[in-house]
């Protein structure tokens, strides 16, 4: 596969890049210096005019009068070595996301959402990585049965659409009725064992074949520095840092596989029972349950639709979590369900006898007592706080590896706003607002679904509705083109498309001004060495900082019981 996209990409740029004026610009800077084109354009390494024999730099318009507009011709050899070792390692890195749909069509787009929105695949990722901490943290204090199979069991269904149905008594008789604990023990194991993505001995050299190949492109580039100058590849490299941290957490926290998730449910469904008015029957339908797929992305399992789960998850838990609360407080209180005097058990088990009754008694053992003051929230606990941390974090990876690369490319003469920290900047707008768009879209189809059926905000349901398909089919699109932006943006360079007058001088920046540097001293080397240094450890050191925050809470307590 590698060796089909290093073959197939150059050759259309082979087509396409000779249709384009070529110049040969040491020919040119020879020209201009034995005065060919006058006396008059040459400045020193700040912009300053000079004389041409004194000149180390040129004006932008003497370029263009003596170069033209042209760039410098196509390079094969230059082409095949920088595409190996800036692009080809990173775009091959995305076959180790994990991806968690049947569907290949929505495995792939998923990857691409990442290379068009990193700061999304990141804030997808804290959003797991959070709520396992927040999981671990909410049944830290429920004593009733089965309560850590429960948290175990939800934790793994972070990358699935649950459904909780607390109808006919089926979630309260699911946590009281000793006959449903094999169906909680049974469940979370199974679940355990359905992880789809582990290390392996090609995963470990796909990551160690990136991180060498980056680290000796970064030597490479910065011992030479006058001679990469003009490509600037070093900071262009910064740009996919994010990539590591990502893959590497998400190798740790690995969706779980769609198949064996529902076979898990649908088996552990029929070992389900539900208090009837005739005793304890099986449940025809269980408490928990995954929602039908139909298309949207809080039903899709891939991980980088963790965003569209949010609030969905959060109230989800906080259902079965509350439940356990309040028969936890009776239990304490040694209130046995049907109201009869408490019996004894063996150890610290809790004698069947306590957890039997008629459906309503049952179902009262769940609920809060009638004098307490119950207000549910309307996106869930600690919602905000979550996404607060999760968006400072995702967006503090995303413009440390992308700032890298603007301000790498900003620094090198002529110092300003050129073509190559342009593209940079745009990416990483373009990326997080796509972010933006996503998040307005989870917030949009979580109003219309909890406010669906209310008469009086009908139409705000609809616009709901209707805003949080717009958002997300925008925000796909753009994250789609984003993709495309960056990858073709970095061919384009190693094309030499860019070493062109317009480009090397930054006239986007410095306008007027704008001048292209022939010759490099001593101080300039200095100057550059040092923001490629700053730069590439920015992103190094923000990428590591991030990985290690999301490990953290990655193994909570109740991941052993």
């Amino acid at each position: 596969m590698h060796t089909r996209v290093r073959f197939i990409v150059p050759s259309l740029l082979t087509l396409a890049v000779p249709v384009l004026a070529t110049v040969d610009f040491q020919q040119c800077f020879a020209d201009i210096r034995q005065g060919l084109y006058g006396t008059t354009g040459g400045t020193d390494s700040q912009g300053n005019p000079v004389t041409i024999a004194n000149a180390t730099s040129i004006t932008y318009e003497l370029c263009l009068r003596a170069c033209g507009t042209g760039s410098t011709p196509f390079s094969w050899p230059a082409f095949n070595q920088q595409f190996s070792a800036w692009l080809l390692p990173w775009l091959a890195l995305t076959s180790q996301f994990p991806f968690g749909s049947r569907h290949k069509w929505e495995n792939f787009l998923s990857a691409v959402l990442a290379l068009g929105s990193p700061c999304l695949a990141a804030y997808s990722l804290i959003l797991t990585v959070l709520h396992t901490k927040w999981l671990a943290r909410r049944f830290a204090n429920i004593e009733y049965p089965n309560g850590a199979y429960a948290a175990r069991i939800l934790n793994n269904l972070q990358q699935t659409p649950i459904m909780v149905r607390t109808d006919g008594g089926r979630l309260a008789s699911l946590i009281v009725l000793p006959e449903n604990d094999p169906w909680w023990m049974e469940l979370a194991e199974k679940l355990d064992d359905a992880d789809t993505h582990t290390w392996s001995i090609a995963t470990a050299a796909s990551i160690a074949w990136v991180v060498i190949a980056y680290a000796l492109t970064i030597v490479d580039a910065s011992s030479n520095i006058p001679a990469n100058s003009e490509s600037n590849l070093s900071g262009a490299g910064s740009i996919w840092v994010w990539m590591l941290p990502v893959t590497l957490a998400y190798l740790q926290i690995s969706p779980r596989d769609p198949d064996r998730v529902t076979d898990a449910l649908a088996r552990a469904r029929e070992s389900s029972f539900v208090a009837g008015p005739n005793g304890v029957v099986r449940a025809t339908q269980c408490a928990l349950s995954l929602r039908p797929y139909r298309g949207s992305d809080q039903e899709n399992p891939t991980p980088i639709y963790a965003y569209a789960r949010f609030f969905p998850f959060i109230q989800a838990v906080e259902k079965i979590a509350s439940a356990l609360d309040n028969a936890t407080e009776k239990f304490i209180d040694l209130q046995a369900v049907g109201g009869t005097d408490w019996v004894t058990g063996n150890g610290n088990s809790i004698d069947p006898a306590n957890r039997t009754g008629t459906p309503e008694q049952i179902e009262e053992y769940c609920a809060p007592p009638e004098d307490a003051h119950v207000r549910g929230s309307y996106w869930g606990p600690e919602a905000l706080s979550t996404f607060f941390i999760a968006a400072l974090a995702a967006l503090t990876l995303q413009w440390a590896t992308t700032g890298a690369s603007i301000l790498l490319a900003y620094v090198t003469p002529a110092v300003g706003l050129g073509c190559a920290s342009l593209t940079y900047l745009l990416h990483g707008i373009l990326a997080t607002l796509i972010w933006g768009l996503f998040v307005l879209s989870s917030v949009a189809e979580h109003y219309a679904t909890t406010h669906a059926g209310v008469p009086r905000v009908f139409r705000r349901v609809a616009f709901a509705a209707w805003s949080a398909v717009l958002f997300r089919r925008v925000g796909k699109l753009l994250a789609i083109l984003n993709a495309l932006w960056i990858v073709l943006a970095f061919l384009l360079r190693f094309s030499n498309f860019y070493h062109r007058c317009r480009c090397n001088s930054d006239v986007l920046g410095l306008g007027k001004s704008a001048y292209l540097v022939l010759v490099f001293d001593g101080s300039e080397i200095s100057v550059m060495r040092a923001a490629w240094v700053g730069g590439v450890a920015l992103a190094v050191i923000v990428s590591g900082l991030f990985l290690g925050f999301i490990n953290l809470p990655i193994k909570p307590p109740f991941a052993s019981k």
